[in-house]
Parts: structure tokens; sequence; C-alpha cells
């Protein structure tokens, strides 16, 4: 039997300090160690990509290939990493479409939501093949398209970054940790008033902050007078970021739109509690380990975190062990098995 041919899209990874970037970044590495005598794998990447795996060829996006998919042929499976690609594959390729949220629809007013809608109909009408990734989200598209192909549920894998861990400058003294995007689903303004409860500790929200969500929570910090304890270093290095997650009291999550949380499974790996908002696939996400804010009202929040302070304290090694256990679920291994399977299945019609 002759090798598959599969183009994977890792266009995505030019946004490297996102999920998407991360995710994509990542795929390609695990992937890359399945490249045999079954699978063929290309990469389609942004001009200027670097650090990708040397086993695997690459095709370099660019506008011709963008707007005449025909240029887009001579593999079996063109796998698209996400919702919205910016190439697509000529008709004659089986296309997979991987879905991570459609969080548009309370990110974006009505108006532009209706049209993300109508270009996520279009894509899932082109391919031949949907997975999600996580039960969530497949749910979750279900409910506003009609879906004719099977839905497949593939979790995101997760591992920390293979480095020394570096301390995070000027950072002394205990901490609660948070990272993500700055956006309003990220829901960051629920944790500043909290940091009043907590004089003892300072906040640390990494993430790139120059958004018009992070000029409001900047200006949030400076009415609260909480300019001391509550830090935005902005975009943190992989070694920070893992001195971050080893070293935090606690990682606190409070996001409104989340198609898996890829921060909750890399802080659970380093054995840290998580509390986690109950919205969208959080609770599916973070199980039975992690621990959940029911409401926003400051004064439950700060209850909810001393609850889990004590009882992390009293049973610390105990605990850190259950959820570092818990979170090896979300390996990169059981990820990538589960596409592998996808691929050989999808080239056998």
């Amino acid at each position: 039997m002759s090798r598959k041919k599969i183009l994977i899209d890792l266009y995505k990874i030019k946004d490297l300090y996102t999920g998407l970037g991360q995710f994509s970044v990542n795929f390609a590495q695990e992937i890359a160690k399945h490249q045999d005598k079954d699978f063929h794998f290309t990469f389609l990447v942004p001009s200027g990509a670097t650090s990708l795996p040397e086993n695997v060829p690459v095709v370099r996006a660019n506008s011709l290939r963008r707007y005449f998919p025909i240029l887009n042929s001579g593999f079996d499976v063109w796998h698209s990493l996400h919702q919205f690609p910016s190439h697509f594959p000529s008709r004659s390729i089986r296309q997979i479409l991987t879905i991570h949220d459609l969080n548009f629809l309370t990110e974006k007013s009505p108006a532009k939501a209706a049209v993300y809608l109508q270009r996520l109909q279009r894509n899932v009408e082109r391919a031949h093949c949907i997975t999600t990734i996580s039960d969530y989200t497949r749910h979750h598209l279900l409910q506003h398209i009609p879906v004719s192909q099977k839905v497949s549920v593939v979790h995101n894998g997760v591992a920390l970054p293979e480095v020394a861990p570096q301390k995070l400058a000027g950072i002394e003294g205990k901490f609660f940790f948070s990272l993500s995007v700055f956006k309003k689903a990220k829901n960051f303004e629920v944790l500043i008033p909290l940091m009043k409860f907590f004089p003892a500790y300072r906040l640390i929200i990494a993430g790139n902050h120059q958004t018009a969500y992070g000029a409001e929570i900047k200006k949030m910090i400076q009415e609260e007078g909480l300019e001391n304890q509550v830090l935005l270093p902005g975009t943190v290095s992989d070694a920070e970021k893992l001195w971050l997650y080893q070293n935090c009291a606690a990682f606190l999550f409070p996001s409104l739109a989340e198609g898996f949380g890829l921060p909750v499974i890399e802080a659970m790996m380093c054995g840290k509690p998580v509390v986690l908002s109950r919205c969208t696939c959080l609770p599916e996400i973070g199980g039975n380990v992690a621990f959940y804010f029911d409401d926003f009202a400051v004064e439950n929040m700060a209850k909810t975190i001393e609850n889990v302070l004590r009882a992390y304290e009293a049973r610390s090694e105990i605990l850190s062990e259950q959820i570092a256990d818990y979170a090896k679920r979300y390996s990169w291994k059981e990820c990538i098995k589960g596409y592998l399977l996808i691929y050989d299945g999808i080239c056998k019609f």
C-alpha cells in the first residue's frame, strides 16, 4: 500500500502566543514523529516560519495558493487545524476540519456573529470530516449548524515546555497566576477587586495586554489602587511561564469562553490547584480535580479561593499528585493517536 499523503495546515503558527499558535506548533512536532512508511506529511506554513521538524517538507502559504485552490493538489488528505482556514485544498482532496470553538457567538456583535456562522457553515459543508477539541464544542456546533458528517472529539494534547524554569524578574512572595490573550471573554476584571481580600498575595496575569481590553484592565487596577499587587508582565517566555506555574499558589481562570483551556492543563501538570469558571468546556476539561467559582460575586470568589488554599495546604502532596495524574490524560500521544486513526479511516473511502 502506498504512503498516505497528508497536508497539515499550520498557518496559525504565525500567531505563536495564542492557543491556536501553540496547538499548531506542538501538533507539528508530534505528528512529525509519525513520518513513516504509512504516512507522508507536508506542512503548509506562513512565510518566515522557523523551528519546524526537519523530516517534514513544507509548502509556503501565498496569495496564489490562497485564491486558487486548484494549486493545492497532490495530497490524499488536507487537515485544516482550525475552523477558519485561509487556504483550502482542491476539490478532489478529502478535507478534515478541526473546530476549536464557537466563541464568536458571544464575542462578536450579532451582525458579525451571523457572518462568522455563515462562513463556518460553508467550511463545514465543504469538509469530508469534522473534529472538535472538546465534547462541549461538538454540542455547541450541532446546536447552531446542521452537520451531515460524523463529528469526532479529539481532545488537545498538552505538554509542558522542555526548558529550565526561569524566575520572572521582580516577583517575590506568594502569588496567584493567570494567563491568556487579553480579550473581554477572559473575564479578568473579576479578579482585580478580589485581590483586596488577599493582601499577602500578588496576582500575575501574563499575556499580550496591548489590546482594548488590556487598557480596561490597566485602568481598573489603577482605580482600585492595586498597581503593586496586580502585575501584567506581558508575554512571558516558556521558561518564565513554567516557573510561574510551578511557584504559584493557585491558577485562576474565570474565562467565559473556551474551546479547551490549554493553560488549565498546563497548571495541573505542575500539580497546582486551578480555580475555574463553570462556563463552556471548563468543567469538562477540569473534571473533578479542579475547583470552581459558582458565581462572580467578589465575596463568594474570595471564599472559594480561601477554601482551596486551606484544602491544598492541608493535603498538598496528595492533592498535587492527584491533579498531575489527572492531567496526564491530555497527552500529545493520545491526541495524535486519535488523528492518525481519522487519517487512516478517511483514506479508505
